[in-house]
């Protein structure tokens, strides 16, 4: 009884809470009440088509799920979009924010030193494969990619495809891709600038300039963000803080089209990236990348279409020692890409694909061996890649995709090949889709090559494997999908199973860990999706997943994928006389997690001893408001983590957020400014 009266006294608290917030943005009401008021005068029917669009995207089209244009709902593959709306709505400001806030099953945590890894129903950063339109990501650590990288004003659209994805992608998709689809300019000019602050004295400015005339298509995207170290403190007294260091983060990017004939167009893209990382008041980490790439993309004749791509991507890491003025190399990693790709369709529902593909990567790592100059070693791997796919319709309700990819890396003997085949049968408004899909990830330079000293006093010692196998999955998914009107329903099933898995293993006295070709994982789930636009401009969207994920070590499970998590959103859309009020409500539950963790003593036989570890449920809410004026202004005031949840002890699974954070952002598109100043000369 007293536990659920504080949980009604919460609720009406949350709702006041909201109506507050709702009423200070809207001018203490005046412009949001008259506009309710309208809006229950409208037909209950009356929906805002662009709204429902944001809501149920069944026509975007999309490229990952078959490296060819489609309609989402006309690919076999499952497929999820996020778009940059919905990135809105959410005031997401990094993709874990994103991932996180509409995907279930992903979570984010902090391991070592604050570095940021994901989990995404049991497949880690290195089983799932980051692209950015379409391209690899270069540089890693603890298995995952740099994702402050990733900046989400310059983002389109974000497609993930899951299950493995080796037959179009190769290694690292073994779980999964999620290609993140960048702008291009959208009118004959356009500039945006934005800001945002928010809690721990976070910075974040940027600007896009745009230019799409006659045949040329430029955007430029610029930002700058900064924000002050933190501690993360649960709420257990005894528990150890845990650091956030703060830093510095510039990113520029350059995309440039030229359509030089009426079916032919060359696109130039390059970007540069430059972060500080506040690790003590002696050290600074300096991470550095840079881009470059090219795409001739067009139809040879009414049936043959030809793209041809290259592209190079350099990630550097840095010490660096302001007082003594010394910067000194820990890291760099290359990676050079070409491919040619040939669609023939011999009608629209058939198009057969053929490509192939060089892929070079060099690594140099402070965790690898010295040559007689002090200098640490470098390792380069080449793969030759060729790869053939069938996308063919028949009988106006059958959708067949099957392929095979041929993947020959350097380090090994044999090729691998990687099929794939996804059915899907349509029986309007019901989609019913089965796919099978076979995925592989190589080891990678730093698992075979490894010879590091963690503490650089010999307390411990990590050594790669030269010998080491690729890892080997079997995939297979059935879903289901009712999607009528402004109503969305998807069911879908998997299950996943790995061999060869690489691993760390220690030895008697846990002072060395080797990487070793060990255990198998076997990994279960299911997936639930629920999409409604209501009348009066109201929406609903809710997702849940169960994943059994078992990775057996030591003939325990150590898998860290928590079973049950769910992700939830409310929104309230209104527009009338050039003013637009958006309330979005989003929410995270994760359930509780029982696993173990290794000890520092062994048994009598020398193998580890675990001990169990428990993991508590927890949830986590944000609220964002936005308010947009004559299509040129938009200003966004939000509050994450609303109940203000601490775990009792921040570890590596656990929430990162500090508690409740607040922010707000402006942005404002110059020329639709430059537009209302003509249009009031005019009048």
């Amino acid at each position: 009884m007293f536990r659920s009266t504080i949980n009604i006294r919460l609720f009406f608290r949350f709702v006041r809470f909201v109506n507050i917030c709702l009423c200070v943005l809207s001018g203490a009401g005046a412009l949001f009440l008259p506009a309710f008021s309208q809006a229950q005068q409208l037909s209950p029917y009356a929906f805002d088509d662009t709204a429902v669009a944001c809501q149920i995207q069944l026509h975007a089209v999309v490229i990952t799920g078959t490296r060819t244009p489609k309609i989402l709902k006309d690919v076999p593959v499952v497929t999820r979009v996020i778009s940059s709306k919905e990135i809105e709505k959410t005031g997401a400001l990094d993709i874990a924010d994103v991932l996180q806030t509409e995907i279930p099953g992903v979570e984010f945590s902090r391991q070592m030193d604050g570095q940021v890894v994901m989990n995404m129903q049991g497949m880690g950063g290195s089983d799932v494969l980051f692209l950015i339109d379409g391209e690899r990501m270069a540089g890693e650590s603890l298995n995952n990619i740099d994702y402050e990288r990733l900046n989400t004003d310059n983002i389109e659209r974000v497609e993930i495809v899951r299950g493995a994805g080796s037959a179009l992608y190769g290694s690292n998709a073994i779980g999964g891709v999620v290609n993140i689809i960048t702008k291009e300019a959208e009118r004959p000019w356009s500039l945006n600038v934005n800001g945002r602050y928010g809690s721990n004295n976070e910075w974040k400015t940027g600007a896009a300039l745009g230019f799409d005339r006659k045949k040329f298509n430029s955007l430029t995207h610029i930002s700058y963000k900064s924000v002050d170290t933190y501690t993360l403190q649960g709420t257990d007294p005894s528990s150890s803080p845990s650091i956030i260091y703060g830093g510095r983060t510039f990113n520029a990017n350059q995309s440039l089209r030229y359509d030089f004939l009426p079916n032919f167009s060359l696109k130039l893209r390059g970007g540069f990236y430059h972060r500080e990382r506040d690790y003590t008041e002696t050290r600074i980490n300096r991470y550095i990348d840079g881009t470059v790439g090219v795409v001739l993309d067009g139809n040879l004749t009414d049936k043959a279409h030809l793209r041809a791509d290259y592209a190079f991507d350099l990630y550097d890491k840095y010490n660096f020692y302001p007082r003594a003025a010394l910067l000194t190399k820990e890291y760099s990693n290359m990676q050079n890409k070409a491919n040619v790709q040939l669609d023939y369709n011999f009608t629209p529902e058939n198009i057969l694909t053929a490509g192939a593909e060089y892929f070079n990567e060099t690594l140099m790592s402070n965790q690898f061996d010295t040559t007689s100059d002090g200098a640490f070693r470098k390792y380069m791997a080449h793969t030759a890649v060729a790869y053939v796919q069938h996308d063919i319709q028949f009988k106006k309700q059958w959708y067949l995709v099957y392929g095979l990819r041929m993947d020959y890396n350097s380090s090994f003997r044999l090729p691998h090949l990687s099929p794939k085949v996804s059915l899907m049968y349509k029986i309007k408004p019901v989609s019913l889709r089965l796919s099978y899909a076979g995925g592989f990830r190589a080891p990678s330079l730093k698992e075979m090559y490894s010879n590091y000293d963690m503490g650089g006093m010999g307390w411990f010692i990590i050594y790669g494997d030269p010998n080491l196998k690729p890892e080997k999955s079997q995939n297979v998914m059935l879903s289901a999908e009712y999607a009528h009107k402004r109503f969305s329903l998807t069911l879908s099933g998997y299950y996943c199973h790995t061999r060869d898995k690489i691993t760390t293993i220690y030895n008697l006295r846990q002072d060395t860990a080797f990487y070793r070709n060990v255990n198998m994982s076997h990994t279960a789930g299911f997936d639930a999706g629920f999409v409604v636009k209501l009348p009066y401009g109201f929406g609903i969207k809710l997702s849940y997943a169960y994943v059994f994920d078992r990775q057996k070590e030591g003939g325990v499970n150590v898998s860290y994928a928590r079973p049950h998590t769910g992700v939830a959103r409310f929104d309230y859309h209104f527009e009338k006389g050039g003013y637009g009020l958006g309330v979005s409500l989003s929410g995270r539950v994760l359930s509780s997690l029982h696993s173990v963790a290794a000890t520092s003593s062994n048994d009598e036989n020398g193998k580890p001893v675990y001990e169990q570890v428990h993991y508590p449920a927890y949830t986590m809410w944000k609220l964002n408001v936005n308010q947009s004026f004559m299509d040129a202004f938009s200003l966004n005031v939000g509050i994450d983590n609303l109940f203000n949840y601490k775990p009792s002890n921040y570890d590596l699974v656990s929430s990162t957020s500090p508690g409740i954070t607040f922010y707000v952002s402006l942005s404002v598109d110059m020329d639709d400014v430059v537009d209302l100043a003509r249009k009031k000369r005019k009048r």
